[in-house]
């Protein structure tokens, strides 16, 4: 599998639309891979994890042909990882000759229902080609060679009936966790994940950089990843040759491209926009 990592920032992005903090202006100063723009990923070609408000974006800088993604899987639908009027434009007049014409899009009940206030915008040939599938915590799906399994993530705590996700991905026997906009997992989940089988790359939360935030804050440190890496070695479906990848920083953790690789040490890589990773 490849891994591109389109968007790498957290919900304001870094530097942040608004603000003038000294993490901010400096990212901006250094310029590179301190620039962070919200989170967003895509496998091999096909596969694209969340449609944030930067995706267009993303398609200037990468040259990736979003119109070849036939599965969108959307973690949650805070809206840096959902900005679901972008769909309204797929299709129709607005998009011509499209690799994958129709797109088949996996979420949770309330995503959907986000999108179906905002979908009076689109027009009939668009919403025709527009296939939503409502997930349930760990139960598989499989668009095309895929096997994706949906478990609940440790965030949106703000709202009962919010159910994020992060995602086991399998392809071809690799098997990718990418584990985003979580705290740490619920027990569970844990459950689930040690008997698995093994994972060759573990892509997790690095919103609070340095800081240690535990298990009620919906996010994570480089602390708490340190933790969660420990324990899927220990539980032996991690091992010496599983990436680990810290992804979605925000200004609030306030570590810089170089300053974090320093302080993620061995035990991390640290991803930054446009980085793309093979297993």
């Amino acid at each position: 599998m490849k891994l591109t990592y389109l968007g790498t920032g957290a919900a304001e992005g870094w530097p942040a639309l608004f603000c003038n903090c000294k993490n901010c202006q400096e990212a901006a100063r250094l310029g590179g891979r301190n620039i962070r723009t919200r989170s967003q990923s895509l496998i091999n070609t096909d596969l694209l994890i969340d449609l944030p408000p930067d995706t267009y974006y993303h398609k200037l800088m990468s040259g990736i042909d979003f119109s070849a993604v036939k599965y969108l899987f959307v973690t949650h639908w805070h809206m840096d990882h959902f900005y679901p009027q972008e769909l309204t434009v797929r299709g129709s007049i607005y998009s011509h000759r499209m690799t994958s014409p129709e797109l088949d899009i996996y979420c949770a009940a309330g995503t959907k229902a986000l999108f179906d206030q905002v979908s009076w915008e689109a027009n009939k040939e668009t919403m025709e080609t527009l296939h939503f599938h409502i997930l349930k915590p760990f139960e598989p799906v499989h668009p095309g060679d895929y096997t994706v399994t949906p478990l609940p993530a440790n965030h949106m705590h703000e709202l009962k009936d919010g159910q994020p996700f992060i995602y086991l991905i399998e392809h071809q026997g690799q098997r990718i966790l990418y584990a985003h906009d979580t705290g740490i997992f619920y027990p569970e989940v844990w459950d689930f994940l040690e008997k698995s089988g093994h994972i060759n790359l573990v892509s997790l939360d690095g919103t609070c950089g340095t800081h240690q935030v535990g298990p009620e804050s919906g996010h994570m440190g480089l602390p708490d990843d340190r933790e969660v890496r420990a324990r899927l070695i220990e539980s032996g479906v991690c091992d010496d040759s599983t990436r680990f990848i810290l992804n979605h920083f925000s200004h609030n953790g306030g570590m810089l491209y170089d300053e974090m690789i320093r302080r993620a040490g061995n035990d991390f890589t640290v991803s930054y926009d446009g980085m793309e990773i093979v297993i």
